[in-house]
Order: structure tokens, then sequence, then C-alpha cells
């Protein structure tokens, strides 16, 4: 018997505003998300402890295969873990979608460019970014030095935060009468072609009389689909599933920002250490400011006309906060547009295992021309001054690995995840124009996986601009 309208599988950043959305409409919705345990209270509250949050018990931490251009290396993936999704875990960054972000998906979508940047300024007023109340040396100095150069538009990073304390869109939930199970979900069921609810792991079937909406990210939807015999036809048959729809593109198209750190030495007086004094505590307990409010990625912006994007943290990037003795500053640069794609696996029908994630990482060597090209603009920007005279010399790569050819050793050594997969269940090739899911009835996608191409920067607002747009038109029942 149906027990609800509509069914949202999974409560990150999409599933959370769409429940609050939906159920703020008087539909009927039933969000399921994972059980978890919470990490350390101190970790999830103040903005600067972010970093322990990964590989806690708010984190999937899925690994990848071993990535042959980056060395061999596996990398970590941290995905978050309980309502809220990657928002338990993540910097907070706030990064409005730029004009080709919308354009792209105006173009695979049925819904304008108009439709997109009123969808924006709703979410906006919903998630309420605020402001930095505290900013390092480091930022002031980067900012400082990169007002100068043409084609870049520096900028202090808004925060998903409240008050200068760590918020999630978990919070939209309260009081909006959804109803909320935690447990993994197994597959999606059907009536012959028509989605009719979700199996649970352990075996449980929840029933709606509506739709089901998988909001379950870049890695969770992707994974669901397949189980449910919807994916590549012969991957499905080597995991004995039934082929119910053949479609290759599920778990194809995965897209992430690779990040290369460029790493200053720093006065020790300037050194942002993990132990915080009292008086700091005080401070962030009182006013929400201080270096506790502090996300650590706190600046950056677009340079080289918009193909660059640049972290700052007052850190080291690779030690902090396992290690913080070493006094430095990170400017971190990626491609924002890479051209290189990976997919996604399953290789079995257990609902509890991990998947299969190839990166593909600098597959397109574009990706690492540019990467070595940030690397390079990195070093000129702290050749700028008031960095130029304060910080103390390049810790990494070290100015001795100057030719093009030791700067990419460096990067296929030192590059990272920048956490922002993509694409997996992509507008125009797995689902529709509407982020139904193609050759079935009654199941949408609609989380960061439908994005076909990935966002210029952090995708977080651009995913929940989609669930705002989204929403518009299921409530209304028709585009725009």
């Amino acid at each position: 018997m149906a027990n609800c309208h509509t069914i949202i599988v999974g409560a990150g950043s999409a599933g959370c505003l769409l429940a609050h959305l939906l159920a703020g409409q008087g539909i009927s919705v039933t969000l399921i998300e994972p059980p978890s345990m919470p990490a350390a209270k101190n970790d999830r509250q103040r903005p600067a402890r972010w970093l322990n949050l990964l590989g806690s018990a708010d984190d999937w931490d899925f690994p990848t295969s071993a990535v042959d251009r980056l060395a061999g290396r596996s990398l970590r993936w941290p995905r978050g873990r309980g309502l809220g999704g990657s928002c338990r875990i993540n910097a907070m960054i706030w990064f409005p979608p730029q004009d080709e972000d919308l354009r792209e998906f105006a173009s695979a979508s049925r819904w304008s460019l108009t439709g997109l940047q009123e969808a924006y300024r709703e979410v906006g007023a919903i998630v309420m970014p605020e402001s930095p109340r505290w900013l390092s040396e480091s930022s002031k100095r980067f900012l400082e030095a990169a007002e100068s150069l043409p084609n870049s538009q520096p900028m202090v990073y808004q925060r998903v935060n409240r008050n200068g304390r760590r918020w999630n869109p978990a919070a939209l939930l309260d009081g909006c009468g959804v109803n909320v199970i935690r447990a993994g979900v197994a597959r999606v069921i059907f009536d012959d072609q028509q989605v009719t609810g979700v199996q649970v792991v352990g075996g449980e079937t929840i029933s709606c009389d509506g739709q089901v909406i998988l909001s379950a990210g870049a890695i969770g939807s992707p994974l669901i689909l397949m189980r449910s015999g919807i994916g590549p036809p012969d991957l499905l048959r080597e995991c004995n599933i039934d082929v119910r729809v053949d479609a290759p593109a599920v778990g194809a198209n995965l897209q992430d920002h690779i990040v290369m750190p460029v790493i200053f030495g720093v006065d020790p007086a300037y050194r942002f250490g993990s132990r915080s004094s009292v008086r700091e505590i005080a401070r962030w307990q009182t006013v929400g400011g201080g270096p506790l409010s502090s996300n650590i990625a706190e600046c950056g912006g677009l340079f080289r006309g918009g193909r660059c994007q640049i972290h700052v943290t007052p850190t080291h990037y690779l030690a902090y906060p396992g290690s913080d003795e070493t006094s430095a500053m990170t400017i971190a640069v990626d491609f924002t547009k890479p051209k290189s794609r990976g997919r996604l696996r399953i290789h079995s029908a257990d609902p509890i295992a991990p998947p299969i994630i190839e990166p593909n990482y600098l597959s397109d060597e574009t990706d690492l021309q540019i990467t070595i090209d940030g690397v390079r603009l990195a070093r000129e920007i702290a050749q700028l001054p008031p960095l130029s005279d304060w910080t103390t010399g390049e810790l990494l790569p070290g100015r001795k690995r100057d030719s093009n050819e030791s700067i990419a050793r460096s990067i296929r050594r030192f590059a990272q995840t920048l956490y922002h997969p993509t694409g997996t269940c992509a507008v125009g090739d797995v689902v529709d124009d509407g982020l139904v899911v193609r050759g079935v009835e009654n199941l949408r996608v609609i989380d960061a996986s439908a994005l076909n191409n990935i966002t210029v920067g952090n995708p977080n607002a651009m995913v929940m601009t989609i669930a705002t747009r989204a929403a518009g038109s299921m409530i209304d029942d028709g585009p725009d």
C-alpha cells in the first residue's frame, strides 16, 4: 500500500532542499538516508575544524582505483554520510553558478536561463550564505597581490555558515512535515516500466503513489540505477542483474576538479595551528568570529579568463591538520573545465559493496598543460607585493622544479581531488530534459550526477539551483 506521494532517496543538498520545497506545498514526502554516527561535536560546529571530518563517522571515504596519470596513486574521495550529505563535511564554500554553467544546463534541460537565474536567487534567500568574519594574513596579502592581474577575479568566498557556525541543509527539514527514514536503498521497484517505490537494505519495500527522486549524489544515484537494472547491459549481466533499460551512459561521464597545491613558507608568527586558545574559543562562541570561524579555504577566485580557479589556505595543504608544525600558506590551483572523463561501476548487486571509481584524471593532455600553467600562475602571484617580501620560499613543488616536465611530475605525485564529482547520470544521456530517467516512468535524478558538464567552480550552489527549479516545475507540473 502506498504510504506517501513522493520518495526522495538521499538527504544531501538537493534532497533536503527538494523535501523542504515539496512538503511546503502540501506534498507528502518520505526522505530516505542511510544511518550514520555523528562526528565529534566541535568538528561539526567549528568551521576551522572541518578537515577533521574527512575520514570520520560522517564520511563514506571512498577510495578510487589507482590512477595511472597520478603516479598510480589511489585517492580518497570524501562523501558526506548522514542528513545534509556532503555539506556535513565540506568547506562550506558558496560559489555562485557562472553564466557558462547556467547556459550549459539550460541548453540541455527544459528550463530557461531566466528560470535558472531566478532559482539561484530563490535558493540564495533560503541558504543565506554569509561573508567571512575573519581572514588570515595569507588571504589578505593574496587578495592585494592578485588584484593587479589581468583577466582575473580574485574573491573572498562566501560560506554556508550561520553566525560563524557550520550550517547544512538538513536544517530545512525542521518542522516541514517530511517523514525521514534512516536506511540505505538497494534498488527501485517496478510495476512493468513504472517505478512504484524502493527496496531498502534488508529487504523492506517502501511504496509511493507519485514519484521516486534519486538525490544520492554522483556516486549513489548511478549505483542505485545499476542495481535496479538500468545501466550498461554487459556490466549488469556480469553482476547477475536483469537488464531493464539498456543505458550505457549510467556511471559514465564522471568529472571532477583536480587541484595542485603550490605551498610557500611564512613567518612562524603567522602559523595557523589546529589547537585554539581559550581566547579564540571564547571569541567564536560569543560573536562567531576569529580564527575558529575560518573555513581554511578562505579566498581565491577565477584567473586566466576563468580557466583556472584558486583556493588559498593559511596552512600547508598536504600536512594540515595532521601535522601543523609547518608555517605555510597554499595557493592551490585547478583547471575549471577539465576534459578528462572517468566512470563509476559496480562489481556486484550487493548494495553494501563499495563502488569502483575510475576518475581517469589527466587522461586529456589539456588538463595537465593548464594545471602546469596554474602552478606558474601561483608562483607569479607569490612574487607580487605584499606576498613577495612575506613568504619565506616555495616548499612545493620547489623552485628547482621549473621545467614543464618537472612540474608535471610534481602534479602527478601531489595533486588531489577537489571533492566535486559530477555527471554520472547526465541530462540528455541518462535523464531527459526534465530529469526523468529515460526508459521508465515516475523516476527522476536530481543532484550533481545530472550535470552534463562540471561547473566552473564549486558545484553546491548550482546543484541547489537545479533542485529549486526542478521542484518548482514538479509543483507547477510544467516547464518555464
